[in-house]
């Protein structure tokens, strides 16, 4: 039997989207056969290694590797389209077969008997892989062709559909555990879309360990903002304490208040007429007029000057700047943690885009002996499904809500984290529910 190893297949799947002919560690091998169809959004490349015996008697051994491609926006619009339409219909967890696996299924078993039709004296050894889509397409393949393929490895699956689930449950979990290996990198949308079948292994790639700028401003930024919410706190603190040092609020109120209302009143002059009108609003000696005023329980420095509340000028003077600071602390904590948690959001989807290139993942695999170098067997992986049941997607905005404000959270960016990225991914990994590592080499 020839064997091909995890890293051959995943250099495999690299270059079934370029149509590159193999190279390096795939050296031995040859582009068989190319297949693809816009209009089910299919795409595929048999690549074949043949293993010549000089002088022996034996039959020829040769491997043969399906290889299914993913979603590929270069592959022009109508292919993309039907691409995207499958990715949509595998969301929700058809319990039917979809265009793309119906054509597969039809392809795959119309080439393994040209194969070997072919070279009937050649003893074949037939795998199936792919990335992305392509990995979900191979899975479908290895459960209806079990007995046809030794072997089926993807990277970044999404899982196996409902239907394809209910048609593998006739054979036993330690059956496709065997047979299947799916390499993912940290939990993400694409990856934990739907249940897998077979072995999870996560690949310790090296972008987690090097050191990242967008990493470090996230970390700057998440820090400079809880720093802004403790310091709205004190400052309610002693504003509560009759501290006129709580009156800073009251001034950066001022100035906000004076911007807007300057907006308003001259929408296409106001670019000229605001920097006096915030200036005299930032005014230091109209700031402690008002800071001695209200201490002395007389209200504004200024007699014709209107409050910027009516009902405000009322009430006694350090419970005032007390409701003043609070309004403000409570604006400083709601809007730091929208911007943390919008920061979140967007660096985990820039994130997702980084880890699901198989270009990167390619680099995962040792050159010469083409396994894995630093891989994490998992137990059991995290589906959508799974975290749908937890309340997960719910609970989210709650999480990130809290980590903009709370110190130290090790999964939150901050200057704690700042040169822990790796630290802060496995973290956030192991409070999904259904994450759970088996033995780690990392």
């Amino acid at each position: 039997m020839v064997q091909v190893t995890d890293g051959q297949l995943a250099h495999l799947s690299s270059i079934v989207y370029s149509g590159d002919q193999p190279s390096g560690r795939t050296a031995g091998f040859h582009q068989y056969d190319y297949y693809s169809n816009e209009d089910t959004g299919i795409g595929v490349r048999i690549y074949t290694s043949f293993r010549t015996q000089d002088g022996s008697s034996a039959p020829q051994e040769a491997a043969a590797v399906f290889t299914w491609r993913g979603t590929d926006t270069s592959a022009g619009f109508q292919m993309a389209k039907a691409q995207m339409k499958c990715n949509n219909e595998l969301r929700q967890d058809p319990d039917h077969e979809i265009d793309i696996v119906e054509e597969a299924n039809n392809y795959a078993g119309d080439m393994l008997k040209r194969v070997r039709d072919q070279f009937p004296d050649t003893i074949w050894t037939f795998y199936t892989t792919g990335h992305s889509l392509g990995g979900f397409v191979s899975n479908a393949i290895q459960i209806a062709y079990d007995d046809d393929f030794v072997k089926c490895v993807t990277f970044e699956n999404p899982g196996v559909s409902k239907f394809w689930r209910q048609k593998a449950e006739s054979h036993g979990k330690q059956h496709w555990e065997k047979k299947v290996v799916n390499y993912v990198t940290y939990p993400n949308p694409i990856n934990t879309c739907l249940p897998k079948i077979g072995k999870v292994v996560r690949l310790q790639l090296s972008v987690h360990k090097t050191f990242s700028v967008p990493h470090v401003v996230r970390c700057l930024v998440g820090t400079t903002l809880r720093c802004m919410v403790l310091g709205s706190l004190v400052n309610l603190g002693l504003s509560l304490t009759g501290n006129a040092k709580g009156f800073w609020a009251a001034k950066v109120s001022s100035c906000t208040f004076a911007g807007v209302k300057t907006i308003a009143k001259h929408p296409l002059s106001w670019p000229k007429k605001i920097k006096p009108k915030v200036k005299r609003a930032a005014s230091r000696d109209q700031a402690s007029k008002d800071s001695r005023a209200a201490e002395q329980g007389e209200g504004t420095s200024d007699p014709k000057s209107k409050p910027l509340v009516p009902v405000m000028d009322r009430l006694p003077p350090r419970f005032r700047s007390a409701v003043v600071t609070g309004v403000w602390a409570a604006a400083t904590v709601f809007f730091s943690s929208f911007g943390y948690t919008t920061m979140r959001t967007g660096a985990h989807m820039a994130d997702t885009g980084t880890e699901h290139n198989i270009e990167l993942i390619v680099g995962g695999f040792d050159e010469e002996s083409g396994e894995p170098t630093v891989p994490v067997y998992m137990k059991s992986w995290p589906s959508h499904q799974f975290l749908k049941k937890k309340h997960m997607h719910k609970d989210y905005l709650g999480r990130t809500f809290y980590e903009g404000i709370v110190p130290f959270k090790p999964t939150a960016y901050g200057l704690h984290n700042i040169l822990k990225r790796n630290d802060l991914l496995i973290a956030r990994a192991k409070r999904l529910p259904g994450y759970v590592e088996q033995m780690s080499y990392a």
